[in-house]
């Protein structure tokens, strides 16, 4: 297999260049540093809207506030409020905790350490169901990603759960924007306005975005694909295991509804669910408003249970609005009503394991977290067993099956087929890639999210992380072969549109037609 790695071409030794020089933004100077042991300089907690707090909680994002002198951003920024859960954090004393704050708008530069003007933007969006995810993740970093590719690699937080999509009668302002209780989809947007008008100053050309995501991340992107507040912002987009999905506004309202009677209830102002409804219909809807946004984050949290991973009660998925989000997403691809740009979309193979082994353990999420952090992957210390209760073992890989095809077919299929109809330049693939020794390959493989440690080329991510466990010296020389391989893939679909190059097996475009090869088989040899 031919592979390439894009290793960009400096002006001049990145060593010379200096990371520390103040670069101009909208709203004032900023600082960055270099990348320790990459040829990359990074920005860190970049303001990209003003913080949503007190009377800007659930309202529309508003630009950074100017500041005076040189601002440093050189450290991650908290992340948004959600409960801790290992996909956010790997510290097991905070697992179903609150973390984060309201405070959290703030997007990561990273760009190759030379004077090159005019590169590519990658504009990645963290997964975790719209309620857990951090920009600030090792999984996310763009340093390796940025100077192999030769191009910008931009990383954000955005608003989650009831803090990101909440929609209720008092909160609204006759504004069909700021009522569309979308607050987490229009972050991303202001995110991607930040980009447009700032990123040239960074090395980066404003007319070539890709927007990419994974997950939730992957559904944020179909939500910008079908959004006309999008439009224009990105020339490319990416969704790896996403799908476009969306609520119904009246689902928002049943939500937000039962949050403010649990908050009444639990401030003592009723007894039950009943009197808090007759509680909140006593007051207007000035009353309730003010009520909502005096509660602390941890009132509101305090609501939900957190489950698997840190996720809540509820889908927080993105609203059906009329504005921000016209029709379903789905509909909106069927109708042609949709930004059409190269699209490149796929799926693992076994989506599903992800989920299935922590709930087919005998250990909470705060065990497997300690079980994973004092476990030794230099020996054989883990059994299959521990993993997997010997009990589910005859239908955990027919159950992984099913959960990749119904990925499969509401994520690429589903939407490639709609889009298909207005646009030839859409690019599907698989990731089989489960060469994990051991029993790590059965319970996790192929899982869901596990292509990403390939596309950005960051397999070390410290001791605590639980992939350490797939990493191999047996193994090491296929996947680092695949990484190259993919991430030249994606480099070359964020230059232009097409992830082909020299040296690089053809990848050819979905195709409905019966005998196609309608997706790229992801693995190594």
């Amino acid at each position: 297999m031919g592979i390439v790695i894009l290793w960009g071409k400096a002006d001049r030794a990145w060593s010379q260049v200096s990371c520390t020089e103040p670069v101009e933004t909208g709203s004032g100077l900023v600082s960055g540093k270099a990348d320790a042991g990459t040829a990359t300089c990074v920005w860190l907690g970049v303001p990209y809207a003003a913080p949503p707090v007190g009377e800007l909680r659930w309202k529309p994002p508003q630009k950074p506030r100017p500041w005076e002198g040189v601002k440093e951003t050189r450290e991650f920024c908290a992340a948004c409020t959600q409960y801790g859960g290992m996909m956010s954090i790997m510290d097991c004393a905070r697992i179903g905790k609150i973390i984060g704050s309201e405070d959290c708008l703030y997007l990561n530069i990273w760009r190759p350490r030379s004077e090159a003007k005019g590169l590519p933007v990658f504009f990645w969006i963290h997964g975790g169901g719209n309620m857990v995810g951090q920009s600030a993740m090792s999984l996310y970093h763009g340093a390796n990603f940025a100077a192999r590719s030769n191009m910008i690699f931009v990383s954000i937080n955005y608003r989650l759960g009831p803090l990101g999509w909440f929609t209720h009668p008092a909160l609204q302002t006759g504004d069909p924007i700021a009522d569309s209780g979308n607050y987490g989809t229009l972050d991303i947007i202001q995110a991607l306005k930040w980009v447009k008008e700032n990123i040239a100053n960074f090395g980066g050309d404003p007319t070539n975005v890709t927007i990419a995501g994974e997950s939730a991340g992957g559904m944020n992107v179909y939500s910008l694909l079908v959004s006309p507040l999008a439009s224009g912002l990105f020339q490319r987009a990416i969704s790896e295991s996403g799908a476009p999905r969306a609520g119904a506004m009246k689902d928002g309202k049943q939500e937000s509804d039962w949050l403010l009677s649990q908050l009444v209830v639990k401030d003592g102002l009723a007894e039950s669910g009943e009197g808090a409804k007759r509680f909140v219909e006593s007051k207007g809807q000035e009353w309730i408003a003010s009520y909502l946004r005096s509660k602390e984050r941890e009132e509101i949290y305090s609501c939900y249970r957190s489950s698997l991973y840190g996720t809540l009660r509820g889908s927080h998925q993105v609203f059906i609005d009329g504005t921000v989000l016209v029709a379903s997403p789905m509909q909106s691809l069927k109708s042609g009503n949709y930004n059409k740009v190269p699209f490149l979309v796929g799926n693992n193979a076994e989506e599903l394991k992800l989920f299935l082994s922590p709930m087919m353990t005998k250990m909470n999420e705060a065990e497997l977290c300690q079980f994973i952090k004092d476990s030794d992957p230099d020996r054989d210390t883990v059994k299959r067993s521990e993993l997997v209760q010997p009990g589910y073992w005859p239908i955990y890989d027919p159950l992984t099956r099913l959960g990749t095809m119904l990925v499969r077919s509401a994520g690429v299929d589903s939407p490639a087929r709609a889009m298909s109809k207005h646009q030839d330049d859409i690019y599907a693939y698989q990731f089989n890639w489960d060469d994990e020794p051991k029993p790590v390959n059965f319970a996790i493989g192929a899982a869901h999210g596990m292509e990403m440690p390939f596309v950005f080329e960051n397999f070390d991510q410290g001791p605590d992380s639980a992939l350490r466990f797939a990493w191999t010296e047996e193994n090491k020389a296929g996947r680092e072969k695949l990484s190259a391989l993919m991430m030249s893939y994606w480099a070359n679909f964020a230059r232009n549109g097409n992830p082909n190059g020299p040296g690089l097996p053809e990848w050819r475009p979905w195709s409905d037609k019966p005998g196609s090869h309608n997706r790229m088989i992801l693995d190594a040899d």
